[in-house]
């Protein structure tokens, strides 16, 4: 019956896919879009789409000559991935639902089209996928990276040098390697672009590959030279520069000039360019009878992830739970301490003390949007005025050695509670509560840290491990009500 229906051509489906999956996910694209509007680090994601574009006009003329032919075997990646996309919006993790809802799109064009159109259009289909605000999980360890770089070139320029944490010391001044330091956005954008450069610089997959790995690793090497050259400007000024303005204004004139360099280094093994042939045939017709069949799969398919997605959306809460009396504790100002936790809107938040443990606590009945356990926000520390030393990590918690600016340390315990599972790592308690949200279960959930000044004692790490053992061995999964 689809025979007697016109047809559309080419554009008009791939316009009619994009359409309707801005229509299915729009609230998920517009969270990430305001990321992209308000962190620095995602800024280059407004390139992203445009760029897409040119990518497939670029093609279109081999495009045109290739026939539409549904797979729909597809569909069974694109079920899974909407199931991700589920879980995510459910459990309030906004990356893993704008990475599935992203990912979608490419896979739904896959679907529809078929797989010799989808093979013409692998790598925009690829690189749309830099449109994701993903990456800040790696801030830590750029952090450390770029310390250990700066450090090790002061010492190769024989600059005395004192690093304890994210703190690096000099004659003169104290430098942190702050998270506006760690060079992910230069990482993120640089990596963007060199896979950009390689595809259209290069034919053979092995050049393509090397020059991807060139343009990821060295943003990491040049943002510790970066930092390396901060310090040594302000070394050499007494600190009256590059401490800043001129700071940023410096980063920003680096991060060019690596770009200059990455691609210079690239045109060097650059293949000729080869004029594309221009198409004298025009645009082909698709039958409607081709692909409406499997788009209306693929739109049902999210519609009836939307309707679940708010139908479970509110699950029931249960009952409230009193930190003071579950832990004991004696309720003390200690809002002096500088290290404490920061948790964005608890339903309850208690800081105490217990014989000589300080101790903080946050209580989430419920899991939902700015009033969550895990959320990026949420840190076990302050950052901005401690560093972490060291890690080690148990079953049910994890200890950490802290340090301020001033040179005070800490030992710090922490875990992560919901009514099935203890443990330090958030990620697991989150997909805990993802699957309790899509079995419409209710989602609490509680943090808990206790920490002790570092003493020169030389069995005093091995009581504070002995009393968070003992500490975070209570059940918590039943103080939340579990079994």
């Amino acid at each position: 019956m689809f025979r007697a229906l016109p047809g559309v051509n080419l554009l008009g489906l791939l316009l009619l896919v994009f359409a309707g999956w801005v229509v299915i996910f729009y609230k998920t694209i517009w969270s990430a879009v305001l990321i992209w509007e308000r962190s620095e680090t995602f800024a280059h994601c407004f390139l992203i789409l445009p760029i897409c574009i040119y990518l497939i006009h670029r093609s279109w003329p081999s495009l045109k000559s290739l026939e539409v032919r549904p797979n729909y075997w597809i569909f069974l990646p694109l079920l899974a991935m909407t199931l991700l996309y589920l879980l995510g919006s459910l459990a309030h993790i906004s990356v893993v639902a704008q990475g599935a809802a992203f990912i979608l799109l490419p896979l739904s064009l896959w679907m529809v089209l078929g797989n010799s159109l989808a093979k013409a259009l692998w790598f925009p289909f690829c690189f749309w996928l830099f449109s994701i605000p993903a990456g800040e999980f790696l801030i830590p360890s750029l952090q450390n990276i770029t310390a250990d770089i700066s450090v090790a070139m002061l010492q190769l320029t024989n600059i005395p040098v004192y690093r304890e944490g994210l703190y690096i010391a000099i004659p003169g001044g104290l430098f942190e390697v702050a998270v506006a330091c760690s060079g992910v956005r230069y990482l993120i954008a640089s990596f963007s672009l060199g896979v950009l450069y390689a595809y259209l610089t290069y034919s053979q997959w092995k050049k393509r590959i090397v020059f991807a790995l060139f343009a990821l690793l060295l943003p990491i090497l040049a943002n510790g030279i970066r930092a390396y050259g901060i310090i040594i400007i302000a070394y050499l000024s007494d600190m009256k520069l590059a401490t800043g303005v001129d700071h940023l204004i410096y980063g920003w004139l680096f991060f060019g000039i690596m770009i200059l360099l990455m691609f210079s280094i690239g045109g060097i093994w650059a293949d000729p360019v080869e004029k594309q042939p221009e198409s004298q045939e025009k645009a082909v017709s698709v039958p409607t009878s081709t692909w409406l069949p499997v788009w209306a799969l693929v739109v049902l398919t999210g519609l009836a992830t939307q309707f679940y997605q708010s139908s479970a959306a509110t699950p029931r809460i249960i009952a409230s739970v009193d930190l003071s009396a579950a832990f004991e504790l004696e309720q003390n100002d200690l809002s002096g301490q500088g290290w404490l936790p920061q948790f964005q809107n608890p339903s309850q938040e208690i800081i105490g003390s217990r014989d000589e443990l300080s101790i903080y606590a946050a209580y989430y009945e419920q899991n939902q949007q700015d009033a969550e356990l895990i959320n990026s926000r949420n840190k076990v520390f302050n950052h901005k005025g401690w560093s972490k030393l060291s890690e080690q990590v148990f079953e049910r918690f994890t200890v950490l050695e802290i340090s301020s600016a001033s040179g005070n340390r800490r030992l710090l315990a922490y875990a992560y509670a919901n009514d099935w599972m203890t443990s330090p790592s958030g990620w697991k308690i989150k997909a805990v509560q993802a699957l309790q949200a899509l079995l419409g279960q209710p989602q609490p959930g509680l943090f808990v840290a206790m920490s002790i000044p570092v003493s020169q004692a030389s069995d005093y790490r091995q009581a504070f491990v002995s009393e968070a053992q003992a500490f975070f061995s209570k059940d918590m999964e039943a103080m939340l009500g579990g079994n």
